[in-house]
This record gives structure tokens, C-alpha cells and sequence, in this order.
């Protein structure tokens, strides 16, 4: 169980601060709740109502410097290819995205820098679900990256590159 101001991953949220932790009725029967908000919301408008017994909603830890590294340099071994078929990409990727997978979200940002890159390169637009697939990846990584290592976001995809170039010397 976590505590008043621990900082949390929600799966959809992202990073989270636990302010409170109380019995409310949100439904036919009470239950206590972790009542958060995403650090990313400076105005605290989005609050957020996590039953502390559900199975649905996994929250977790923020990982350290250690574990970040080693999800990083696993995420080059992680095999996800472009996928052609419109519908089917997006049904996959969605569920890399919406998974607490890390390393497989880092290998998908992967796969759509390089497929954007190409794409544009010859003159073609990259789809809009596919850019917002990436965007939405880029920011789960990016947040709790930046947090946990009390770094910047921007600096976040450089400390990513230099892990990797690290890995191939």
C-alpha cells in the first residue's frame, strides 16, 4: 500500500502524488481511495480516484537510475516490427502504449522515429494516429524518466541515445 505523498505511475495518468488516502462513495458501496494528481498538472485540476483494493488499475513505484538503465539497454533486444495494415497497427501499438511495459514502449518510440524518418524523407506525410502514438509514448517514458532521475524532460531522449550508444561500444 502506498502513502500520502508517495509518487506513483497511474498506467493512463502518468506520474502521480498520492495526497490523500480516504474512505468515499463513488459507487453503491464505500471504499477507500488513493485520491491523486498527475505532476505534469501544475493547477492540480485533474484529480484522480484509484480504489486501493482494485486489480484494474496498477500503480506503481517509480523505477531508479539502475532499473531505468537496464529497461533501456533490454529495450534494443524487444522485436516489434512496423506493422502495415492500418487497423492492425493500431490495435498493437495501442496495447504496447497502454501496457506497463517500458522497454517495449521504448522499442515502439523506436520503430516510429525510424518509420517517420523514412517517411518523410520521401516526401510522405506520417499519419496523425501514428505521431499521436508517439507523442503518447514519448511522454509516459519522458515523465517518469525526468522524475525519477531529477533531469529535465528535454534532456530525457539524449540520456536515452547515450545509454544505447553506450551498450553498442
Amino acid at each position: 500500500m502506498f502513502q500520502i505523498g508517495s509518487i506513483v505511475m497511474h498506467p493512463s495518468a502518468g506520474v502521480c502524488n498520492i495526497e490523500d488516502i480516504r474512505e468515499e462513495k463513488l459507487t453503491e458501496r464505500k471504499r477507500t481511495y488513493y485520491i491523486m494528481h498527475p505532476v505534469s498538472d501544475n493547477n492540480s485540476t485533474t484529480t484522480i480516484y484509484v480504489p486501493v483494493d482494485t486489480d484494474k488499475v496498477h500503480l506503481r513505484k517509480l523505477m531508479g537510475k539502475d532499473e531505468i538503465i537496464d529497461i533501456i539497454k533490454h529495450s534494443t533486444t524487444e522485436k516489434i516490427e512496423w506493422i502495415d495494415n492500418t487497423n492492425l497497427r493500431k490495435a498493437a501499438y495501442s496495447e504496447i502504449l497502454h501496457s506497463d511495459n517500458t522497454s517495449r514502449i521504448i522499442a515502439l518510440i523506436t520503430v516510429l522515429h525510424t518509420k517517420k524518418e523514412r517517411t518523410v524523407e520521401a516526401g510522405k506525410k506520417f499519419s496523425a494516429f501514428d505521431e499521436k502514438i508517439l507523442h503518447d509514448a514519448e511522454k509516459k517514458i519522458h515523465q517518469e524518466f525526468s522524475h525519477a532521475l531529477s533531469m529535465q524532460e528535454e534532456e530525457i531522449p539524449k540520456f536515452i541515445i547515450t545509454q544505447l550508444s553506450t551498450d553498442l561500444v
